[in-house]
Formats: C-alpha cells, structure tokens, sequence
C-alpha cells in the first residue's frame, strides 16, 4: 500500500464541480501507465488501457474524484457565510478548519455565536449551517478579496492511527481512486480497460452519467466507500459492515431506488470471492447511492457491481478505514476483470 499517494490523494482538494486539482494529481500520477487519457467537458478523466484481443470488449472501473464541501455565499462584514456542497450534517461543522481557494488559499475556522452568550433555548437546539460563519481572523480594516462561489475545502491531516487505520479527509472517494490507480499501473488484459475518474457524483451522479454514456462499457465495475457500522452509536440492525472485515459487496442501494446487483453478476462475484478466499461483506443501503446506480440505467443498460470499501465518520474531514478492506477491494476487482467473459 502506498501511503505517500494515499495522503496526497486525501489531502488535495476536489469538492464537487471544482474537481481541478485532484484531477491534475490523478493525471500526473498515471500518464505513463495508460495509452491515453482525456477529459470531457464535465470534468471527468478516462483513461484507457488497450486490450490484445482481436474481438476484446471494454470494461469500465468508476471512482468518483469528488468529495463534499463549502462555497462561499457571501461576505458580511470579514465573516464567510457559506452554503453546503453535497451531504453534510450540520453538526460536524462547528470548529472545523477549512480552506477557502481563491486566487489565494485562506485559512478560516468555523463558528457560531459563543456558547457563554447563548440562551437557555439556544443551547438546545442544533446550530444550522446558515446561522454559522468562517473567522479568518480578519478585524475589521482588512480587506476580503473574495469572490462568491468560491469552493472552501476542509483542512484536514492523513495519517495513521494504529497498525491498519488510517484518518482524513476525502476517504469517500480517494479510497476508489486508489483503487483504480493501482489496478491500472498493474493491470493486462485483452480486453480494453477504462479508468473514469468521475466528478459531482456527490451531487447527483453527474460525471458518471456522461461518461458511461461516451463508452458504453460491456462491464462496469464501480468502487466506493461504504458506511461502517461498528460504533456505539449504530446498531447492527442499522449497518452491519464492520472495519477489517473485508470488501463489501453491495446487493442494493436505497431501497432498491437504486443500483440492484444483477442475479448472475451476483454470483459470478460471489463464487470468485468464496473460491479465493476474499473477505467480503454484504450489504443492503437504506439510503445513499453510488455511480452504480446510474450506470445500471445508461443507453439500454450496463452490467454494473460496486465495490465498497469501509468507512467510518462517512462525509466529515476525518474518516476512518482499515488498510486489510482495501486491499481485499483491489485483489477482488482484479479477479472479476480477469475472470469475466
């Protein structure tokens, strides 16, 4: 596992629909293992690995590049208000440092009135992201050069907590771009492999959507994150994914309102796991989709999985995840790419 690309993929900002950097990092990292790469007019990268076959079909992997975020609203007298970019609870919000990208960074934290001032009521209640502001220290007579509509990522360190867990930001989804990375500097095969690095898919699937439609892959294979419910505050009735555990499998999202993982892809997948003795999981999401869901639906209809990789603390800047789940997602990855016809 290559920790030094793992914290600069965490680390490097990508909040929906300004995708720009983190996509130069992708690009850069990949440019000499793949036999070309483009980018369309949503943001999306794709990169394409040439099969050897004669007939060679095309096979897709999908990772969104994406993560949630800010954007500037608007300034009132040197304080940001902010609105929300993708799924974010207001509550993790408060105290967070972040970082406004402008034509120059700058650091801020979150706030909210003091809690000495509140009163007795307002202690009570949950502090909504527009009753909040970011501080970047200003007094007064300085001047705020910036302009609404600026993106505002969360300032957040990669590291490694114990043995096999690692915390930042941006887990969902630099652990699938990881994913892909690897499997691309790695892989052969004779059929044609494409890498898509999606974007706004924390907004409603978008960059999947016209990618997929572009290539009309034979097989999608699309890797995530997945919520871990191994904490106090989640019963195994609510999610029984646990970290260290293995690849999860996702068999339905949402209710069915989304992706539903076809019978004989079902088994196909489940048979490679069984006879390599992959760690999997199973899982059924109440709520919540992945690209999966509108590449099942593209053209006529692709055949679709999503592999997911466990997470806790989904959708803050300090997620965490067990380095055994990742590597259990790429080897059964590259065994259904391999295995398949």
């Amino acid at each position: 596992m290559d920790i030094n690309l793992l914290k600069k993929l965490s680390e490097t900002p990508g909040v929906s629909g300004f995708e720009t950097e983190i996509r130069e990092v992708i690009k850069k990292e990949i440019s000499k293992y793949a036999d070309k790469i483009t980018e369309d007019t949503l943001g999306n990268l794709i990169a394409l690995k040439k099969g050897s076959a004669k007939n060679r079909k095309k096979i897709a992997f999908v990772a969104h590049m994406d993560e949630v975020g800010l954007v500037v609203k608007r300034i009132n007298k040197g304080f940001i208000e902010f609105s929300k970019i993708g799924g974010i609870d207001d509550k993790i919000l408060l105290s967070e440092r972040v970082i406004i990208k402008g034509e120059k960074e700058i650091e801020g934290v979150i706030g909210s009135k003091p809690v000495h001032l509140q009163k007795e009521e307002e202690r009570k209640k949950i502090i909504k992201y527009d009753e909040m502001y970011i501080d970047v220290g200003m007094t007064g007579k300085e001047k705020l050069n910036i302009e609404k509509g600026t993106p505002i990522y969360f300032k957040s360190e990669f590291k490694q907590l114990q043995k096999n867990t690692f915390i930042g930001k941006a887990l969902d989804n630099r652990l699938g771009v990881y994913c892909l990375i690897d499997i691309l500097k790695r892989i052969k095969n004779p059929n044609d492999i494409y890498f898509i690095f999606s974007s706004q898919e924390e907004v409603g699937l978008k960059g999947a959507r016209t990618a997929v439609y572009s290539i009309e892959p034979d097989l999608a294979i699309v890797i995530d994150t997945s919520i871990a419910g191994d904490v106090p505050s989640v019963s195994e009735k609510e999610s029984e994914i646990k970290l260290g555990k293995g690849v999860t499998i996702s068999l339905i999202e949402c209710e069915g309102h989304g992706a539903i993982l076809p019978e004989n892809l079902k088994k196909f997948i489940l048979n490679l796991a069984k006879k390599n003795k992959i760690k999997y999981q199973l899982e059924l999401v109440d709520g919540g989709m992945t690209d999966t869901a509108i590449t099942q639906i593209t053209k006529k209809g692709i055949l679709s999985c999503s592999l997911n990789i466990p997470i806790r603390n989904m959708h803050t800047p300090h997620s965490i995840f067990h380095a055994e789940d990742l590597k259990e997602t790429i080897k059964l990855a590259e065994l259904i790419v391999k295995n398949w016809k």
